[in-house]
């Protein structure tokens, strides 16, 4: 028996390797050695932790054994939900939209709340393994309806995995000194490595271990900034009241409108109160309905698991969200330092300086004045989080230890993303459909092979995603629509398939294709090619607020269709049992 197969010696061991090996060499004085090694070594701790709970089974391939507790799945959870977009993309999307940017705080918080009273115990309960699984369970084990699902789950998925890749790029761009594309074809490298070695049984504690790495360090980056900036008054939360006076002054004095003001910005390019209302309820649809986030209610042994795993996630994924709009202000502050400076003067500033190779940050003095304008001073969203201690002037460590913390946050939920996808491959198609007969053996093969297949093809869309401005504004968009996809896709025939027993297999499949009919043109339209958005009630409709019309038609050509056929009448008392068995409390 080798070391890898003693998790309670494997796993210490190799932290402690790790920070006496880049101890050591931050002691000699060679800092980008030892930054380099922090943060490619976190990845070599997660491919041990891979390593040592390694799935040899199918079953815990893809459902982890389902032997996962209240805590450890909270954590995974928390992991899983707080992907690049969170820890990366979202403190840097408030800092250019200010309050017009609250709705991915209030509509993803929302919807975990709703996930659990509404889903995570029956769909531990339905016993299924998969939601393609669940959809064909409850269309009366139609074979077209799960197909439909799989397809579905792909283009939700592969939307929301791209956004990481891009995330993941940033960070590695940022300590290579290369451009982010390669970063981003890097992370899926990754990937590759924890989600191939042993399925959702390694993904899990390499996301419970990515959870705790990227809490302490999205919090060690913070709170040393907001100690340099003197809003401990008497903690940074409710202290930073001095320092956002100071902004706006300062954007008062350059003609801007101040951080604060409402609706003065667009909201993934739409306008007024109705687009900021409607933006945040299909966040908050959306996340009910994401299929990496639903499989995450598989993986634990009951119900009230289940239950008390939702609420330990709740709890962890606050820890960073309400310090997030905080981050934020730190970050624009920091910006509003370098108006009006000469040009040559702002690109000697360290942290610009240090941003200016990876193109993510840009200055040019395009009105010949040789000042540095508020609009000569663009950078990329997602540099907000990462470039915080840079912008502060803090021990370069901080920088190593924030980039560390934002790597762990993009690559489990990739490696969450990338698992349902591969899942949906070989359970969903290859096994339902393809060979039924295979050995579980053969069948985890085939998963990592889908697995290979779907990491190079995401890290090819998410090189695009840096490339072209056009296809990507930021991550935090492209999440987004991710979630526009799920709430127009999933999300209303799920809780129907729960709470409904009338809706039958022709309305579920009806209701998803009339989901992606109504969604996917419009995101692809206004998002990508310039398309005028529809305007309700004086205001422009943007793409993450056309969740919400998704949801609604979805839901209506599910109910129309489902009675139009027999509702109730047209399901088999097996359906019907399914659906009373997952009322049944265990």
């Amino acid at each position: 028996m080798g070391i890898l197969d003693e998790p309670k010696l494997a796993i210490p061991a190799i932290f402690v390797i790790y920070f006496v090996v880049v101890g050591a060499l931050a002691a000699t004085g060679n800092t980008y050695a030892a930054s380099a090694v922090a943060v490619f070594g976190s990845v070599l701790i997660y491919v041990t932790v891979a390593l040592v709970m390694r799935a040899a089974t199918t079953e815990a391939f893809y459902v982890a054994g389902r032997d996962v507790g209240p805590i450890s799945i909270g954590s995974s959870i928390a992991s899983n939900w707080m992907s690049g977009a969170s820890f990366v993309s979202m403190a840097g999307a408030i800092a250019l939209l200010g309050y017009d940017g609250l709705p991915y705080i209030i509509g993803w918080t929302l919807g975990y709340v709703i996930a659990a009273v509404l889903i995570a115990p029956f769909v531990r309960r339905s016993g299924t393994y998969t939601v393609p699984e669940f959809i064909e369970t409850r269309s009366s084990n139609w074979p077209v309806a799960r197909v439909i699902a799989v397809l579905m789950l792909f283009v939700v998925s592969f939307t929301y995995l791209v956004a990481q890749l891009v995330a993941t790029g940033v960070i590695i761009g940022r300590f290579l000194g290369i451009p982010a594309v390669f970063g981003a074809m890097l992370g899926s490298l990754f990937v590759i490595l924890f989600a191939g070695t042993g399925g959702w049984r390694s993904v899990v504690w390499v996301q419970v271990t990515q959870y705790w790495v990227l809490i302490v360090a999205y919090w060690i980056g913070f709170m040393l900034a907001a100690a340099k900036a003197g809003i401990f008054k008497p903690w940074p939360h409710i202290g930073y009241g001095g320092l956002l006076a100071q902004l706006e002054a300062r954007e008062t004095s350059f003609g801007l409108a101040h951080f604060t003001q409402p609706f003065k910005t667009s909201f993934a390019g739409g306008t007024n109160l109705i687009n900021w209302i409607l933006g945040a309820l299909a966040l908050m649809l959306g996340t009910v309905g994401l299929p990496h986030v639903l499989s995450q209610f598989y993986l634990v042994k009951d119900v009230r698991t289940a239950r008390y795993g939702v609420g330990w996630g709740l709890t962890f994924i606050a820890l960073l969200y309400l310090t997030a709009p905080v981050y934020a202000i730190l970050a624009r502050y920091a910006f509003s330092q370098v108006w009006g400076m000469p040009i040559e003067q702002a690109k000697q500033v360290g942290w610009i300086q240090k941003w200016l190779p990876t193109g993510l940050v840009k200055v040019a003095d395009a009105n010949n004045n040789g000042l540095l304008d508020v609009k000569e001073l663009s950078f990329h969203k997602d540099i907000v989080v990462i470039g915080m201690p840079d912008m502060w002037g803090l021990a370069w460590w901080v920088a190593v230890v924030v980039a560390v913390g934002g790597l762990a946050a993009a690559l489990s939920t990739a490696n969450g993303l990338l698992m349902v996808m591969t899942v949906g491959a070989t359970r969903d198609i290859y096994k339902r459909f393809i060979n039924p007969n295979v050995s579980e053996e053969r069948e985890v093969w085939v998963g990592r092979g889908m697995l290979v297949l779907l990491a190079f093809i995401s890290a090819f869309a998410g090189a695009r995603a840096i490339q072209d401005p056009t296809f990507s504004k930021y991550v935090a968009l492209l999440v987004g629509w991710a979630f526009v996809f799920a709430s127009s896709l999933f999300t209303p025939s799920i809780i129907m398939g729960i709470f409904w027993k009338g809706l039958n297999r022709y309305g579920i499949v009806a209701g998803m294709v009339a989901g992606l009919l109504v969604s996917f043109p419009y995101i692809a339209g206004v998002g990508l090619f310039g398309m005028a958005p529809i305007e309700i009630a004086g205001g422009k409709i943007g793409t993450i607020a056309w969740g919400v019309v998704g949801f609604l038609v979805h839901l209506v050509v599910a109910v129309v269709v489902s009675l139009a056929t027999g509702a109730e009448k047209a399901n088999p008392p097996e359906t019907i049992e399914f659906v009373d068995r997952m009322k049944i409390p265990e």
